[in-house]
């Protein structure tokens, strides 16, 4: 393992990339924030108070070609994340993005060929439940047989509307994201086929969409996702095994504006110190490129399904 510190970029620094900035300084001195990067100019100049021997840069892709860092963090806007790490990819630095890793399954595949192109991992997507406790201890327990074969893994997301208010093609391309991985992860394959369906209360404030899963070998998924003015942020997963059932534990649901990140919050600490130990030279664990990309697939399939009212096959190139 390397010893010298990680010299890092920041790219993105809204309340996502502050809560990143947080954990990092608190990892030095192995980890060392060299340079800042965000269109947004009081965004930076905010997180160059806190940092102010880092390079300051407002064009992320200038930061990435041009900053003295060995690693990047991207916590930018969904639609950026294709040509920021891109760009990383081509220069030869490892990159920690902020799900999803791009908008699209082709925009994700091309990050994949680059990066196998190179003959190195470099890029983890910040899919951080797979680093939550109570996530692993399920994953634990059910790769270790103890409940049998899985069934049947079933997954709620609900927000409250005050936090988010997305319609149902949202609710699929962004929250359903972490469940999608979580259903991989968990299966330890591939989604074969997906249906979607969706309903809103007649004044819209009320919106949730259901997803139905098939894995390769047959595991069943089924998802709910919403938003409302009567939830609380609440996330639960339960797996069917042959021979018993899991549950996640979970704290009490909550109305709080952070609770999302109140209830992740140490999971985000854990994943990035796991990545930065990756790059020092540990091996990585966190979801790769292709899950990333995998993760698209299912999420394109899903709104095809839903446009079409019929299930959809998930085809992977």
């Amino acid at each position: 393992m390397n010893s010298k510190p990680v010299r890092l970029a920041l790219i993105g620094l809204g309340n996502m990339g502050m809560e990143h900035l947080a954990i990092f300084a608190s990892l030095h001195p192995q980890a060392q924030i060299a340079a800042l990067a965000d269109s947004h100019v009081p965004f930076v100049e905010r997180a160059a108070a806190s940092v102010p021997a880092a390079a300051v840069f407002h064009d992320p892709v200038d930061c990435v070609n041009n900053a003295d860092v060995d690693a990047v963090v991207v916590a930018t806007a969904d639609d950026t994340h294709h040509e920021i790490v891109e760009a990383c990819i081509a220069r030869g630095l490892y990159v920690l993005c902020e799900k999803p890793l791009t908008t699209s399954a082709d925009q994700s595949l091309q990050l994949v060929n680059a990066e196998s192109a190179t003959g190195r991992r470099l890029v983890q997507v910040g899919y951080m439940r797979r680093y939550d406790a109570t996530y692993q201890e399920i994953h634990r327990t059910l790769q270790s047989g103890r409940i049998g074969e899985p069934v049947l893994i079933t997954q709620r997301h609900r927000n409250p509307l005050a936090v988010i208010t997305f319609d149902e093609q949202q609710l699929i391309t962004s929250s359903a994201s972490h469940d999608i991985d979580v259903f991989r992860w968990l299966c330890g394959e591939d989604v074969d086929e997906v249906s979607a369906i969706a309903h809103a209360s007649r004044d819209g404030s009320t919106v949730f969409v259901v997803l139905t899963l098939t894995s390769q070998s047959g595991v069943l998924g089924a998802m709910e996702l919403g938003r409302g003015p009567g939830l609380e942020y609440d996330i639960g997963c339960d797996i069917v095994g042959s021979s018993g059932v899991l549950t996640l534990a979970s704290p009490t649901p909550s109305a709080s504006a952070e609770a999302w990140m109140q209830r992740f919050h140490q999971a985000y600490r854990v994943q990035d110190a796991a990545w930065l130990a990756g790059v020092s030279g540990e091996p990585f664990t966190g979801a790769s490129s292709y899950d990333g990309y995998a993760t698209n697939v299912v999420i394109d399939a899903a709104l095809a399904s839903l446009a079409s009212g019929r299930p959809q096959p998930v085809r992977q190139t």
